[in-house]
């Protein structure tokens, strides 16, 4: 059994039988989800447990995710969750109403520091909520040709008074809880708009993918590469406490100060990804010990800067 086959019986077990029979019937697709769409809590509900699920099995690499933005990652990705659930039952075919797809939909979301910048993700659910589509071929929008399954209308269609088109959180589930989603995206956003809240909250569902090496783009890798660096070096320096090694007061303020800048996401990954080799020096021995020099030089100490 594969590993995200594992997971997706873990969160079968986990939810009520009646949720667990939605999603059995979904004969179509494998790892199901409900299909046709099976209302606003019920969605919730199977949203909410599959992340705790996710949460568990993967649970977050210590750095990546700050501490004042815990809460705020965790009900977005609940929030994601459930919008994802609701665009694919509502406007996707039966089979692609499962775990993989969820994954590849999550994974189009991106981050960028431009407020005017649209992943993948996002321009998906634009679909609904402007009933156009992005067109690269035309280098432009064009209408969406998505319709929805429960009573067959097109956001495309669907005019308001101004002229605009698509449906409004009222109108569509998916849209409610994308809506929901971005409130909370842009509260983060407003705080640090450098941190990269969207790979932080799409993590956890690498586990659902049968294609990871296209989860991440490029810059996502390297975040998490760095992450996992500061988590390592601060794990040595730790160690190296435990094992009677002294620092002195200017090593010690240099290596917290410069594994503090490390984690800061608010900075861009280059500036962060250069102090890396520095902070591992100090950790690793900035003073040579007098034993390591010769009688005469027993008095001095030379420090790697």
């Amino acid at each position: 059994m594969k590993n995200e086959d594992g997971i997706y019986e873990v969160f079968l077990n986990t939810i009520d039988e009646d949720l667990r029979s939605m999603c059995k019937k979904n004969g179509k697709a494998e790892m199901p989800f409900p299909y046709p769409y099976c209302g606003e809590q019920d969605t919730e509900r199977l949203a909410k447990a599959l992340v705790d699920v996710l949460e568990k099995h993967s649970p977050d690499i210590p750095g990546l995710v700050p501490e004042q933005y815990r809460d705020d990652v965790h009900e977005a990705r609940e929030l994601l969750a459930a919008a994802s659930l609701a665009l694919l039952s509502l406007y996707f075919p039966q089979r692609d109403n499962c775990a993989h797809c969820m994954a590849i939909l999550i994974g189009m979301f991106e981050h960028g520091s431009n407020p005017r910048f649209k992943s993948s993700g996002v321009r998906m659910f634009e679909q609904v909520t402007t009933g156009m589509k992005y067109s690269s071929e035309q280098g432009g929008y064009i209408l969406s040709r998505f319709v929805r399954s429960i009573d067959y209308k097109r956001p495309c269609d669907h005019v308001h008074r101004d002229g605009s088109r698509g449906f409004t959180a009222d109108e569509d589930d998916a849209v409610m809880f994308y809506k929901r989603y971005l409130k909370v995206q842009r509260h983060v956003f407003d705080t640090s708009p450098r941190f990269n809240f969207e790979l932080c909250v799409k993590r956890p569902f690498e586990a659902l993918s049968d294609n990871r090496e296209n989860f991440y783009c490029m810059e996502e890798k390297m975040e998490i590469d760095l992450a996992t660096k500061v988590r390592e070096l601060q794990d040595r320096y730790t160690l190296n406490f435990a094992q009677a090694k002294e620092y002195d007061l200017l090593d010690k303020l240099m290596i917290d100060a410069l594994l503090a800048y490390l984690r800061d996401g608010s900075v861009s990954i280059a500036a962060r990804e250069s102090y890396v080799a520095q902070t591992e020096r100090l950790i690793d021995g900035a003073v040579k010990l007098p034993c390591a020099t010769s009688p005469k030089e027993g008095a001095d100490v030379d420090r790697i800067s």
